[in-house]
């Protein structure tokens, strides 16, 4: 959608010359003379939906997971009651047409009893800057070194209801 905004706002300053203070009278002739307010319907229309489908998309994307995850878990069951079936068998491996079965060594973790007790140089710290106490500060007109404040674009709200 091409929006020529020097022309809205040529004719926006124009009607405002005109008209006066009077928003209702600048709207209503500024929608008659350009296609401003048909732009915005269109953009408000368009906004609202694509709102809906990101909902839709992330509510799509957490049943997936939790469908995954359910997969993930069946999957798991399945390969030990193949182990089981193994061990009834008394065999380590099996080829069958579909696969080969194998019995394997368990795997070895690591289990945290008291984090408390591990000495420290087997430990990580994560350092990361403290972004609300720094903004803090420099909104307290202090200097902080490394750090600037970066202004994001201005903001459009849209009430519907």
């Amino acid at each position: 959608m091409w929006i020529n905004y020097e022309e809205i706002r040529r004719l926006a300053d124009t009607i405002r010359e005109l008209g006066g203070d009077d928003d209702d009278t600048f709207l209503d002739t500024l929608d008659g003379e350009t296609d401003a307010m048909e732009i915005m319907g269109s953009l408000i229309k368009e906004r609202q939906e694509l709102k809906a489908f990101e909902e839709a998309a992330k509510k799509l994307a957490a049943d997936y997971t939790t469908r995954a995850k359910r997969m993930s878990s069946k999957q798991d069951a399945i390969a030990q009651v193949l182990g089981h079936l193994l061990d009834a068998m008394d065999m380590k491996k099996v080829q069958h047409p579909l696969g080969t079965v194998s019995r394997t060594k368990p795997r070895q973790s690591v289990l945290v009893t008291d984090e408390n007790d591990i000495p420290t140089q087997l430990m990580k710290v994560k350092k990361t800057p403290d972004l609300a106490e720094i903004k803090k500060q420099l909104d307290a007109g202090e200097f902080v070194p490394g750090v600037e404040i970066k202004l994001g674009h201005h903001g459009v709200t849209i009430r519907t209801k």
